[in-house]
Protein backbone atom coordinates (compact mmCIF):
# COMPACT_ATOMS: atom_id res chain seq x y z
CA UNK A 1 0.00 0.00 0.00
CA UNK A 2 1.25 3.39 -0.62
CA UNK A 3 1.35 6.52 1.82
CA UNK A 4 -0.43 9.24 -0.34
CA UNK A 5 -0.27 12.24 0.97
CA UNK A 6 -3.48 15.19 -0.44
CA UNK A 7 -2.25 18.57 -0.26
CA UNK A 8 -4.65 21.25 -0.39
CA UNK A 9 -4.49 24.03 -3.10
CA UNK A 10 -2.88 26.50 -0.95
CA UNK A 11 0.14 24.41 0.20
CA UNK A 12 0.66 23.70 -3.32
CA UNK A 13 0.69 27.14 -4.09
CA UNK A 14 3.23 28.25 -1.29
CA UNK A 15 5.73 25.21 -2.38
CA UNK A 16 5.88 25.96 -5.73
CA UNK A 17 6.22 29.98 -4.53
CA UNK A 18 9.28 28.62 -2.35
CA UNK A 19 10.58 26.56 -5.44
CA UNK A 20 10.07 29.37 -8.03
CA UNK A 21 12.12 31.77 -5.21
CA UNK A 22 15.32 29.43 -5.37
CA UNK A 23 15.00 29.46 -8.72
CA UNK A 24 13.68 26.38 -9.75
CA UNK A 25 11.94 26.06 -12.83
CA UNK A 26 9.45 23.45 -13.49
CA UNK A 27 8.80 21.01 -10.74
CA UNK A 28 12.25 20.17 -9.70
CA UNK A 29 14.06 17.16 -8.17
CA UNK A 30 12.03 15.21 -5.74
CA UNK A 31 14.77 16.73 -3.14
CA UNK A 32 14.11 20.25 -4.22
CA UNK A 33 10.26 19.30 -4.16
CA UNK A 34 10.45 18.05 -0.48
CA UNK A 35 13.06 20.67 0.36
CA UNK A 36 10.29 23.31 -0.68
CA UNK A 37 7.53 21.23 1.34
CA UNK A 38 10.01 21.20 4.79
CA UNK A 39 10.33 25.52 3.82
CA UNK A 40 7.03 25.91 3.23
CA UNK A 41 5.67 24.30 6.59
CA UNK A 42 8.06 25.91 8.60
CA UNK A 43 7.22 29.46 7.75
CA UNK A 44 3.70 28.62 7.79
CA UNK A 45 4.57 27.64 11.31
CA UNK A 46 6.67 30.58 11.76
CA UNK A 47 3.36 32.59 10.82
CA UNK A 48 0.65 30.81 13.03
CA UNK A 49 2.92 31.20 16.14
CA UNK A 50 3.60 34.86 15.58
CA UNK A 51 -0.09 35.42 15.18
CA UNK A 52 -0.70 34.02 18.51
CA UNK A 53 1.44 36.16 20.15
Amino acid sequence: MANVIIKQEATKQHEAYVLRSFGVQGKGTPEQREAAAVIAARSREIARDSKRR
